[in-house]
């Protein structure tokens, strides 16, 4: 089985005159794994979740949503290459992922 190691954060670093950067600022506010072969969703976001990271093993179709369903449509993240996504603030949002195989 895949694993998808996904990372919350709430902000964005600044460089040393005060520019936003786009890389998150680090410690992130929570972390979580999912193991997934057919879709499979995360737990919800931390209600301050407004980036998320997502590293998965294996290839891994993905959606962000309430109610997270992905199938081989959507887009993917191939096998240890991350992903960097804004998502929606409040707890309710999810990513579901999928490895396209089933």
């Amino acid at each position: 089985m895949a694993t998808a190691k996904i990372s919350e954060y709430e902000s964005l670093a600044t460089d040393a005159n005060g520019l936003t950067v786009p890389v998150p600022l680090e410690p992130a506010i929570a972390t979580q794994t999912v193991t997934y072969t057919t879709n499979v969703a995360s737990a919800e976001f931390n209600a301050k979740t407004r980036f998320i990271r997502v590293i998965p093993d294996a290839k891994a179709h993905f959606v962000i949503a309430l109610v997270p369903v992905a199938d081989a449509d959507d887009p993917y993240l191939a096998a240890d290459v991350d992903g960097f996504f804004g998502v929606p603030k409040g707890k309710d949002y999810k990513i579901g992922v999928y490895d396209g195989s089933s």
